[in-house]
C-alpha cells in the first residue's frame, strides 16, 4: 500500500442559499482560510430536489494525524465535528475495498449566514479515483485538434435530451483558492453555468489552477434544427476558439473547439478547450445519443399506458428516412482485413454509427468499400463541410454545394503511386440510400 493512497483528504459538504454560482462563491470565502481548503466543486441545486441554492464541496489537506487507521479519521475529523457543532456519534468510521480507513460525518443541519454544513466525508487518496473521468473514446487523438486530453471530475448536471452540455476547460494563476475563486467569478456568474470544479494543477505550490465549468445550454436557444448550429460556433468564438480548431462529429453528434496550445498563462483564465455533447456531460463515459430526435414523436390521445409501439415505429422510421443521410465510397490498392477501420479512419466516426459495409472488386484490382453512415439533423453541405476538415487526406479535389436533388458530393484522389487509399467519395443527403 503506498504512501498516497493512504494519504487521507477530507470533503466539506455545504448547502448555499445562493441560486447562483459566483454569489455562493463569495459567501463561503471566509471558510477557505479557516476550514484550508485547496479546491472546491459546486454544483446547481435541481429543481425538484430536496435543497434549494448551490452544493458546494470543499476538499480540505490535513495535517498527517499521528494515529494510523480509525484512529487517524477521527483525530482529523475532531475538529470540524468540534466546529459544526456536531458529536462523536454522528462520525461513522468504517473501511473500504481497498482497506483504507474512511470517515463520514453528518450532524444536526445549522444554517449561519446563508450556509448550511451537510456533512464531512474522509478517505484515502486512492480511494478518490472514481470521481474522475479519464478522456472519452470518441475524443480525437490528433494533439494538433485537441490540445487538452487530462482526467476530469464529475460534474454534475441536470441536462435534458433538449439541452447542449458543454465542458469549458481553463487555467490561470493564483497564490490560493481564495484569489483563484476571485479571478474566476466573471465567469461564474453566467446564467448557463450549472457546475463548476477548480483545484491545484500541481502539489508543490506552483500557483497553476484548473478550472472546468459545465455549461447547459436549451437547444432551442442554441439552434432549433441542430445541436451543433451557430449557437455552439458562436459560444466556442465567445472563448476565443480560432475556426481551424472547431472539430465536430460527421453525425454531429459531438464537438471539440481546442484554443492555441501556446497561450500563455496569465491571472485570468485561459480557456484551453470546449467540449461539447446533447443531454450529458462531454465525458460522461455513455454511449453518445444520435442526432435524431424521437422525444417529440410521443403520440397524443393514448392511454397512461403510453403509444401504440406500432405507430411508434412508424413514426421514427419516417423521421429517419426524413434525415440527412451519409454514404462514403472508399477504393483502396489491395484487399484489407477490417473495411470497418479503414471507414473509422476516414470519417472519424465510432462504429455505432456505421450502419452497413459491403465491398466489391473493381475491374483494375482496386476494392471499393461502401459505407452507409448514420442520419444526422446537420444540412447535407454541413455535413461535407465536417467530414472534410476533419479528415487528414487533404486537399480535396472537389467540393460541390447541395444539389437541386438534395445531394452534396465531395471527392478526394490520391497523388500518383500513392499505396492504400486511393480515391474517396462522399455523399450526404435526404433519404440518401434508402428505397
Amino acid at each position: 500500500m503506498s504512501t498516497v493512497e493512504q494519504t487521507l483528504t477530507t470533503t466539506v459538504s455545504l448547502n448555499v442559499v445562493d441560486a447562483r454560482l459566483d454569489d455562493a462563491a463569495r459567501r463561503c470565502r471566509p471558510l477557505f482560510a479557516s476550514l484550508g481548503a485547496v479546491s472546491l466543486e459546486a454544483s446547481r441545486t435541481e429543481v425538484d430536489g430536496p435543497r434549494s441554492g448551490v452544493n458546494l464541496d470543499l476538499t480540505l489537506t490535513p495535517a498527517a494525524p499521528s494515529a494510523s487507521g480509525g484512529e487517524a479519521v477521527r483525530q482529523v475529523a475532531a475538529p470540524l465535528l468540534e466546529r459544526f457543532r456536531w458529536g462523536r456519534g454522528d462520525l461513522d468510521v468504517e473501511e473500504s475495498a481497498a482497506g483504507h480507513p474512511t470517515g463520514f460525518a453528518a450532524g444536526r443541519e445549522r444554517t449561519t449566514d446563508g450556509v448550511t454544513p451537510i456533512c464531512v466525508s474522509i478517505c484515502a487518496v486512492g480511494d478518490t479515483a472514481e470521481e474522475w473521468w479519464d478522456p472519452p473514446e470518441w475524443l480525437p487523438a490528433d494533439e494538433s485538434v485537441v490540445s487538452v486530453r487530462r482526467r476530469v471530475r464529475r460534474l454534475p448536471a441536470a441536462a435534458s435530451d433538449d439541452d447542449v452540455v458543454a465542458r469549458v476547460h481553463a487555467r490561470l494563476t493564483a497564490p490560493d483558492l481564495d484569489t483563484a475563486v476571485v479571478r474566476c467569478l466573471p465567469l461564474l456568474g453566467r446564467p448557463d453555468v450549472w457546475s463548476v470544479d477548480l483545484h491545484p494543477v500541481t502539489v508543490d505550490g506552483g500557483g497553476v489552477w484548473g478550472l472546468a465549468l459545465l455549461l447547459v445550454l436549451p437547444l432551442v436557444e442554441v439552434s432549433p434544427q441542430a445541436p451543433f448550429g451557430a449557437g455552439v460556433d458562436a459560444l466556442a468564438a465567445e472563448f476565443g476558439s480560432l475556426t481551424g480548431h472547431l472539430r465536430r462529429s460527421p453525425l454531429g453528434t459531438w464537438m471539440v473547439a481546442a484554443m492555441e496550445a501556446n497561450r500563455p498563462l496569465s491571472e485570468a483564465p485561459t480557456v484551453e478547450a470546449l467540449y461539447v455533447r446533447t443531454g450529458i456531460d462531454p465525458f460522461d463515459p455513455g454511449p453518445v445519443d444520435r442526432p435524431v430526435e424521437t422525444r417529440e414523436m410521443v403520440l397524443r390521445g393514448r392511454d397512461e399506458d403510453g403509444p401504440d409501439e406500432a405507430e411508434l415505429t412508424s413514426a421514427i422510421e419516417e423521421a429517419l428516412r426524413d434525415a440527412v443521410r451519409v454514404v462514403l465510397s472508399v477504393d483502396v490498392a489491395d484487399p484489407v482485413a477490417d473495411a470497418a477501420a479503414i471507414v473509422r479512419d476516414v470519417v472519424g466516426i465510432d462504429d455505432e454509427d456505421i450502419e452497413s459495409i459491403s465491398s466489391e472488386t473493381l475491374a483494375d484490382g482496386r476494392l471499393r468499400i461502401v459505407a452507409h453512415l448514420g442520419a444526422t439533423l446537420m444540412s447535407a453541405e454541413e455535413v461535407l463541410r465536417i467530414v472534410v476538415a476533419s479528415s487528414e487526406l487533404q486537399p480535396w479535389e472537389s467540393s460541390l454545394p447541395e444539389s437541386a436533388d438534395g445531394v452534396a458530393t465531395a471527392e478526394w484522389h490520391a497523388p500518383a503511386g500513392t499505396d492504400g487509399i486511393v480515391r474517396i467519395e462522399l455523399n450526404a443527403g435526404y433519404r440518401l440510400g434508402l428505397s
